[in-house]
C-alpha cells in the first residue's frame, strides 16, 4: 500500500512540476513580448496613457 501511495505522489509531483516549468516559460515568453511591444511608439501610446501627460502640470 505505500509504495503505491508513494509513486502516486511522485508521479503528481511530477506533473506539477512540469506544468509549473511550463506555466513560467509562458509567463516570461509575456514579458518579453510586451517590454519589446512597449518599445513602438504606437503600440505604447494605445496600451498607456502616460505618454499624453508627460510635461503636462496638474493642477
Amino acid at each position: 500500500m505505500k509504495k503505491k501511495s508513494k509513486k502516486q505522489m511522485i508521479k503528481l509531483s511530477d506533473e506539477v512540476s512540469a506544468f509549473l516549468k511550463k506555466m513560467i516559460i509562458t509567463l516570461l515568453i509575456l514579458v518579453v513580448c510586451s517590454q519589446a511591444a512597449l518599445q513602438n511608439d504606437m503600440i505604447r501610446h494605445w496600451l498607456t496613457g502616460v505618454d499624453r501627460w508627460e510635461g503636462t502640470r496638474l493642477k
